[in-house]
């Protein structure tokens, strides 16, 4: 355990150090402000309304959709192929530590770094619907259920990060890898509107099962079965992701 939570310390190192992981979480800051002023400028110009209790959950439906896989498939890419191409791969294959420890402190780094980008991506967003509407009035029920809907995203989006971690490993060039990802990421959630069984059982058409999580009137079956098929393609795929990180050759 010792020897995981040094990998991980390191690969947190890494990641914080790498120029693009920096400018994308100061752009992910930056997000839900210039929706915020978006958002104003529609309001004067063409009398939308104001943001309301509903603004973090419009904008968590954006971010589970477009941003943050834009984020898993980077950091897949510069964990995987990028350490390959870069040749930096063998040191940490190389190193007193089991292929498992090393796999498990990189996959805890990044999520570990997605947890970070959704606490802020929420409390900017939060910042923003009180600074632009002063009218809006948020209980705590409000506060928690919408903790609740970040929280959901998160673990899902942490199966997803699982699943890309396995196919980044195909690859041994990081810019073939993220062309690849973006178009597979795009039939998979154009493929649902063609077949609806494709729909049922692929984990791309469960990034807003949050709302689930909004509604009072979901069961509490319906919400275990939604969390034990997510968990069940986080397991597989992060078993899969290790074999195969097992197998490369140092």
């Amino acid at each position: 355990m010792h020897a995981i939570w040094l990998t991980w310390q390191n690969e947190w190192m890494l990641m914080r150090l790498r120029k693009k992981t920096t400018r994308f979480m100061v752009l992910s800051a930056c997000l839900p402000i210039l929706f915020a002023l978006v958002y104003h400028t529609l309001q004067k110009s063409m009398g939308v309304f104001g943001l309301t209790v509903s603004f973090p959950v419009m904008l968590l439906s954006l971010y589970t959709i477009f941003w943050i896989p834009l984020f898993i498939f980077m950091t897949t890419a510069d964990l995987f192929p990028g350490e390959t191409a870069a040749r930096t791969l063998k040191l940490t294959l190389l190193r007193p530590i089991t292929r498992f420890q090393a796999f498990t402190g990189k996959m805890m780094a990044a999520a570990t770094a997605m947890g970070f980008l959704f606490v802020m991506l929420f409390f900017v967003s939060m910042a923003c619907t009180y600074v632009e509407s002063r009218t809006v009035d948020l209980s705590v029920g409000d506060w928690f259920g919408y903790m609740k809907a970040y929280l959901a995203a998160f673990f899902v989006m942490l199966a997803l990060f699982a699943l890309f971690a396995w196919i980044a490993q195909w690859f041994q060039n990081p810019t073939g890898y993220m062309v690849f990802a973006i178009l597979l990421y795009v039939a998979a959630k154009a493929l649902p509107f063609f077949s609806s069984v494709f729909s049922a059982f692929s984990l791309t058409s469960y990034s807003d099962w949050y709302v689930l999580w909004l509604s009072h009137s979901t069961g509490f079956t319906t919400l275990m079965n939604t969390f034990l098929f997510i968990f069940s393609w986080f397991v597989l795929f992060f078993s899969l992701g290790y074999l195969m990180f097992d197998r490369k050759e140092a």
